[in-house]
């Protein structure tokens, strides 16, 4: 059995079927990406702001993918190659991440990047959270695909701490010149912090159209 297909399968008995594989620039040279998809009915309910049930889900996802990447890992681990489980929440100060879950995602062909600075699977849009691992096992690798948002505005008409620029991404891009992550993150502490520490907005997950949220 192949590389790919044995990772495949242990994610498929963790109940996961959006698998990716790419090459990074990393002293780890192989990312596998896992998508998870968030629900449809909670991200509904978001209005002008997120809700209890949001913050709750999201952390959920995230203590899931948590566990399945460790659980992947292990069997990485026993077959003798190097293994490191990327948190699914994560950063290293300066709202930087160890590294960018939608880089191995977009390198993958899992999906692209929008103009919310957020990963678009070709599946579920931006409605998902990402797990990576980083590994010396080799793979047969995706590739990127070649999409973009085109001429659609909507997130960036309703982000409400005006932090999305508008701009399509491409290679060499700064996340700057596409998303202001201060804006965002210190309006989200000064105006939703009541709903939980770290809550999370998501207004713009629900409003793209990809997400398909009714």
């Amino acid at each position: 059995m192949k590389n790919n297909e044995i990772i495949k399968e242990i994610f498929k008995n963790e109940g996961i079927d959006e698998v990716g594989f790419a090459k990074v620039d990393y002293e780890l040279p192989y990312a596998i990406s896992i998508v998870i998809p968030l629900s449809k009915f909670v991200l509904s309910k978001i209005t002008d702001e997120p809700t209890f049930e949001y913050f709750h889900h999201y952390r959920t996802v995230n203590t899931f993918i948590d566990r399945v990447l460790l659980r992947c890992g292990l069997e990485i681990g026993k077959m003798g190659y190097n293994y490191l489980c990327v948190g699914a929440s994560q950063s290293t100060g300066g709202y930087v991440s160890h590294f960018p879950h939608k880089t191995a995602a977009r390198l993958s062909g899992l999906g692209y990047i929008g103009k919310n600075c957020l990963f678009i699977s070709e599946k579920y849009g931006p409605a998902v959270r990402l797990g990576t691992i980083l590994t010396d096992m080799p793979f047969e690798v995706g590739t990127p695909l070649e999409k973009d948002c085109g001429s659609c505005n909507i997130c960036r008409e309703k982000c409400p701490a005006m932090a999305i620029r508008g701009v399509n991404f491409h290679e060499g891009i700064s996340r700057e010149e596409m998303y202001d992550a201060k804006a965002c993150s210190e309006y989200m502490k000064n105006k939703f912090q009541h709903i939980g520490r770290g809550a999370v907005c998501g207004i713009c997950i629900k409003n793209c159209p990809k997400s398909k949220i009714k």
